[in-house]
C-alpha cells in the first residue's frame, strides 16, 4: 500500500470516527432531552449525565441573569425545604458568576454579578447585625488578590475590609468575622526563601501564607502570622518540581486555607499542602498543638481514621467545651495527588490535654464525590443537619450528625466534575435571611403575559397588577400569591383598554414594598415571528430535500416526480 492509499484510509477512519461522534453528540443532545420530557423520572440521571449540559440554567423574562436548575437527587422537603443556600458559583459554564442565594428548594432568591470573581458567600454578625459577606477580586490560580465585602439588608457595601501591609493583598480563601467584631483574613505572598534542602536555590521563590487579625471598625492590624517563620518548604506535601527557581513560579508550600479563633483567643488553622491543623498562640504565634501531618501530636484512638485527612479544607470549632472539631477532608490535590476514592466531611472530637484524638462521625455524598480543591462543612445550630458543599464539584449535601444522608442537591453535571467547568467554594446554609433591596421590583410583558420580580426581596408574600388610563388613578387588576418560584406571572386581559400598568409587591399584611416602573401593553407582532422561524427552517428542509435527490439521482434509483421507465434497466439497454 502505497502512502497516498495510506492517506486515504487515515482520512477514512478520521471522518467515521467524526460521524460516529456526531451521532452520539446527537442522541445524547437531542434525543435524550426529549425522553426526558416524555419520562420525567429520567430527568434526574439524565441532569448528571449532562444531557442538559454541563451547566442547566433557568432564565427569566423579567430579570437579566439566569441561575441553577437544581436537581435533588436524595430529597426531604419536610427536613431540607427551609432557609437559604449560599453560593458563588463560577466555571466556565457559568454564564452569570457571582454571589447567589437559593431558597431551601434550590429557587433562586438574589444574585449579582457586580464584584467580579467572588468566593466564599456567608451571612455573618457584625456589631449585633446580620451581613452578607463575601471576598471579590482578582483570582490568580489557586489564591487571589481582592477585598473583603459586608452587605447589608439592602444589598448595598456598608463595609470594606482591607489586609495591612504594602504590596498586601486580600486572599479569596478564608473571612472570618469574630464575636469581638474583627476579621480573620488571609493573605499570600511570593517571598523569599531557602530552599537548598529541597535541591533548589538558596535563594528560591515560595508563596508564603500570612493571616491577619483586623478591627473591621478601624481597620487596624491587631495580630499577623507568617508560615515561613514556623514551618520549612521541605514539610510540604506538594510535589511541584517546577516551582521555587523564579519569582513568576513561587512554591506553594503551605497553602492556609481556613482561621478560626477558640475562647482563648488562639488561633485554629488548616494547611492543606502540609495536611496540618494546628492551633497558633495568639501570644507569641508559636504552634501550640498539631493534629495531622508529619508533626502529628495525637494518638489516634479510631485507627488512623481521625488523622489521615489530606488536602483538607475548612477546619472549624463545634464545641470547644467537648473538644469537636470539624474539616472537609478533600483526599485530592489533582491527579497527580489522589489519596482516596471519595473526600469526606470529618467530625473528631480531641481531648487536647491527654493528645488523643477520635473519629465521630464521616460524611460522604450519595455518589461518592471526590473534590479535588474546595469543599466546606458546616454544623447546623442546635443539633440542626450538617451541610456539606462538595467545592470543585457542583453539590451540596445535608446530613443527619451521625452521618445518615437526608439530601443532596445538585447544581451542575456531576459527571463532569473533573473538568471544573462550575465550581463554587463553600456552601452555607442559613434559617433566616431579611432582605430589602432599596431598589424597585421589575416587571416585563411578554406574550400577553406580564412576569414580575424582586431581586433580593425575602418579604413578598403577593404580587398585585394594576392599571390607569391616561391621568386616572391605578386600580387593581389581579392579584397573584407569591410562591417560591423567583418570578410571578399575570395573563393579560384582551378586553383591558387601560394605557398603564404597573405591578406592586405587598407583604404578608398587605402593605405595599414596593412599584415595578410604569409600562404600556404592548401589542406583538407574532406573525412576524413565527416567519422568522419557518425561514430557517424551510432553507434546511428545503436543502436536505435537495441534496437527498441529488443522492438519488446519482444512484440511478427512481425519485418520486419521474417516470420509472427512464430508470429501467431493460429500457436503458434498448436506447443503447
Amino acid at each position: 500500500m502505497n502512502w497516498c492509499s495510506r492517506l486515504r484510509v487515515v482520512a477514512l477512519s478520521l471522518l467515521a470516527l467524526a460521524g460516529t461522534g456526531l451521532v452520539l453528540l446527537g442522541f445524547h443532545q437531542l434525543f435524550l432531552p426529549v425522553v426526558g420530557w416524555l419520562f420525567p423520572a429520567l430527568q434526574t440521571p439524565f441532569y448528571d449525565l449532562g444531557v442538559y449540559g454541563p451547566y442547566r440554567a433557568q432564565s427569566y423574562v423579567s430579570f437579566n441573569l439566569s441561575s441553577p436548575l437544581t436537581s435533588h437527587v436524595k430529597w426531604d422537603s419536610a427536613r431540607c425545604g427551609d432557609g437559604f443556600v449560599l453560593l458563588t458559583p463560577s466555571g466556565d459554564s457559568v454564564a452569570n458568576p457571582g454571589p447567589m442565594i437559593l431558597d431551601g428548594e434550590g429557587n433562586l432568591v438574589w444574585m449579582s454579578d457586580q464584584f467580579g470573581a467572588v468566593m466564599n458567600l456567608k451571612s455573618q454578625q457584625y456589631q449585633g447585625k446580620n451581613y452578607l459577606t463575601f471576598w471579590g477580586g482578582h483570582r490568580d490560580a489557586s489564591s487571589g488578590q481582592g477585598a473583603y465585602y459586608m452587605l447589608d439588608e439592602t444589598y448595598q457595601i456598608s463595609h470594606q475590609v482591607h489586609v495591612v501591609g504594602d504590596n498586601m493583598h486580600g486572599d479569596l480563601h478564608e473571612f472570618k468575622i469574630t464575636e469581638n467584631n474583627t476579621a480573620l483574613v488571609t493573605s499570600y505572598k511570593k517571598t523569599v526563601a531557602d530552599l537548598s534542602g529541597m535541591g533548589r536555590p538558596v535563594d528560591g521563590w515560595i508563596t508564603d501564607s500570612i493571616f491577619q487579625e483586623i478591627d473591621i471598625a478601624t481597620g487596624d492590624l491587631l495580630f499577623e502570622w507568617r508560615a515561613s517563620d514556623h514551618f520549612d518548604a521541605g514539610e510540604s506535601h506538594m510535589t511541584n518540581p517546577f516551582a521555587g527557581y523564579k519569582e513568576a513560579s513561587p512554591f506553594d508550600f503551605f497553602h492556609i486555607n481556613s482561621i478560626d479563633k477558640d475562647a482563648a483567643g488562639d488561633y485554629l488553622i488548616s494547611s492543606r499542602h502540609l495536611h496540618l491543623i494546628a492551633t497558633v498562640s495568639h501570644e507569641t504565634g508559636e504552634i501550640l498543638w498539631a493534629l495531622g501531618g508529619e508533626r502529628n501530636q495525637f494518638k489516634d484512638l479510631s485507627d488512623g481514621a481521625a488523622t489521615d485527612f489530606k488536602w483538607q479544607h475548612d477546619a472549624r470549632w463545634v464545641s470547644e467545651a467537648e473538644g469537636i472539631l470539624t474539616l472537609f477532608d478533600n483526599e485530592e490535590a489533582g491527579i497527580l495527588h489522589i489519596e482516596a476514592s471519595h473526600s469526606k466531611g470529618m467530625m473528631l472530637q480531641l481531648d487536647v490535654a491527654n493528645r488523643t484524638v477520635k473519629l465521630l462521625h464521616s460524611y460522604v455524598s450519595m455518589q461518592g464525590t471526590r473534590a479535588p480543591s474546595q469543599g466546606s462543612l458546616q454544623v447546623g445550630p442546635d443539633g440542626g443537619l450538617v451541610v456539606i458543599g462538595w467545592g470543585h464539584s457542583p453539590a451540596y449535601s445535608e446530613f443527619e450528625v451521625d452521618g445518615s444522608l437526608v439530601c443532596e442537591t445538585h447544581f451542575g453535571a456531576s459527571w463532569l466534575d473533573f473538568w471544573g467547568r462550575i465550581v463554587s467554594y463553600r456552601t452555607q446554609k442559613v434559617q433566616s435571611w431579611v432582605g430589602k433591596p432599596d431598589y424597585p421590583p421589575q416587571a416585563q410583558m411578554k406574550h400577553s403575559s406580564v412576569y414580575a420580580s424582586w431581586n433580593g426581596a425575602t418579604e413578598i408574600q403577593s404580587w398585585e397588577l394594576q392599571g390607569a388610563t391616561d391621568g386616572d388613578k391605578f386600580e387593581s387588576l389581579d392579584v397573584v400569591k407569591k410562591e417560591r418560584n423567583f418570578e410571578s406571572v399575570f395573563a393579560l386581559d384582551d378586553s383591558w383598554k387601560y394605557t398603564r400598568y404597573r405591578v406592586a409587591g405587598r407583604d404578608q399584611a398587605g402593605n405595599v414594598l414596593g412599584y415595578t416602573a410604569e409600562f404600556e401593553k404592548v401589542t406583538e407582532h407574532r406573525m412576524l415571528e413565527i416567519i422568522l422561524w419557518l425561514i430557517p427552517l424551510v432553507l434546511v428542509l428545503g436543502g436536505a430535500h435537495f441534496l437527498c435527490m441529488r443522492y438519488v439521482r446519482s444512484r440511478g434509483w427512481p425519485s418520486l416526480g419521474t417516470p420509472r421507465w427512464k430508470y429501467s434497466p431493460l429500457k436503458m439497454q434498448s436506447l443503447v
